[in-house]
């Protein structure tokens, strides 16, 4: 059985549920195909390895582990699927919709960041940062004061017929670790785990908590830790901006996937405002992120 979604600005045809994904218009024509055949177990023209994955340009391979299977993406439209006798497709959904979304997504052109976006009555945010830094917290905060969702984890950044740098809808799910959940009133006992992180459950969005459209993008925060008390706001220009925008970025680059990509990112430092937050790692200070995100 195959099922239709769209995403990012794309019609994806996967032969598993992903029940967090909005279902294509009836009728619609897949512009991408997950499709189950054979896998590498390598790429022998690697160029870029990490723990799980290799890529070389228009090519990548995941390998999701005992309860997943192999995925190969290439050339920006075509996903390969050999799924492992022990595979669970909750594992399969998780694993699509992360590192080999993303990269799909970059070989067809796109700048990809690891990042939420959220509307704010000032414009669309980007929240960014490392593992663990309060990316999805940072967003839940902001959506529990009115803010909406447009995408959760990979966000996708084009350009606009009129030269704005924008924001594509995507993924529209909330990944929040059990105490901060809790924190925000939510019954986690009830709610499922993410597959691939236990220490995360799975908040349900509601519809109309959730933007489906392109947006202009306003403002990147990049959050980071310090062992201080104290919440600091920088805001970067210059040299900085480039620098923070690589640290935003999600996986390998390479010149061929990217024939725009410099002006792209010339467009995202020239247009978009970019701050950096170091946030106290012994207290929960998302509150007051979320305050001065919407009040300066």
């Amino acid at each position: 059985m195959k099922y239709t979604y769209s995403l990012f600005g794309i019609i994806l045809s996967v032969p598993f549920p992903c029940p967090n994904l909005t279902s294509a218009p009836a009728g619609s024509v897949a512009d991408v195909a997950v499709v189950e055949g054979p896998v590498p177990r390598s790429l022998p023209e690697s160029k870029v390895d990490g723990p799980n994955w290799q890529a070389s340009p228009g090519a990548f391979l995941f390998r999701g582990g005992r309860n997943s299977g192999r995925f190969l993406v290439e050339g920006g439209d075509k996903i390969t699927l050999i799924r492992n006798p022990a595979a669970e497709e909750k594992r399969l959904c998780a694993h699509l919709l992360a590192a080999v979304m993303a990269a799909l997504l970059r070989q067809r052109g796109l700048l990809v960041l690891h990042a939420n976006v959220a509307i704010t009555p000032h414009g669309a945010v980007a929240i960014s940062g490392g593992t663990g830094a309060g990316k999805s917290t940072t967003q839940a905060v902001l959506m529990a004061r009115g803010c909406r969702m447009v995408t959760d984890d990979i966000t996708v950044i084009g350009m606009g017929l009129d030269g704005r740098v924008t924001v594509l809808p995507g993924l529209a799910k909330m990944n929040l670790c059990e105490d901060a959940a809790a924190k925000l009133g939510h019954d986690v006992a009830s709610l499922p785990r993410n597959p691939l992180r236990s220490i995360k459950v799975i908040v349900p969005v509601v519809p109309r908590d959730i933007l489906n459209e392109t947006v202009p993008l306003k403002t990147i925060y990049l959050l980071d830790s310090h062992a201080g008390d104290g919440l600091n706001f920088t805001q970067l220009d210059g040299v900085a901006k480039f620098s923070a925008l690589q640290e935003c970025i999600y996986g390998p680059l390479f010149p061929e996937e990217h024939h725009g990509l410099f002006s792209l990112v010339s467009a995202v430092a020239t247009q978009v405002g970019i701050v950096r937050i170091d946030r106290p790692k012994g207290r929960w200070s998302a509150n007051e992120i979320a305050e001065r995100i919407l009040h300066g």
